[in-house]
């Protein structure tokens, strides 16, 4: 691609999206995406999930990116996960081969 067309395609996309942005008719395309509200997740769930995977608080620890200081806090309930971590929680609960299909675990 020269440069020239680079500019012209770059130039071309900008004018798309600010059609776009003034709700003119344009070629550009959209896609209206719909965000579930986190789940709350109780001590009892995370610890249930946990053992539902068969993993131990250091192996679920390593699966979710946190301390296992966090996974104990978590199933006490003095703390609770953040957004990404419930997210995270929400994924395996529904779907826990995730983990396993992605190669996170190994069974």
């Amino acid at each position: 691609m020269t440069e020239d067309q680079f500019f012209n395609g770059l130039q071309s996309s900008l004018g798309q999206a600010i059609a776009h942005a003034k709700g003119e008719p344009s070629k550009a395309r959209t896609k209206t995406v719909e965000i579930k509200e986190l789940a709350l997740f109780t001590a009892e769930d995370i610890k249930s999930l946990r053992l539902q995977m068969n993993l131990t608080q250091k192996s679920f620890a390593a699966l979710m990116g946190v301390s296992i200081k966090a996974i104990e806090s978590w199933e006490r309930g003095t703390n609770q996960p953040s957004g990404s971590a419930r997210r995270l929680l929400e994924i395996l609960r529904n779907q826990p081969h995730v983990a396993e299909e992605q190669e996170i675990i190994s069974v």
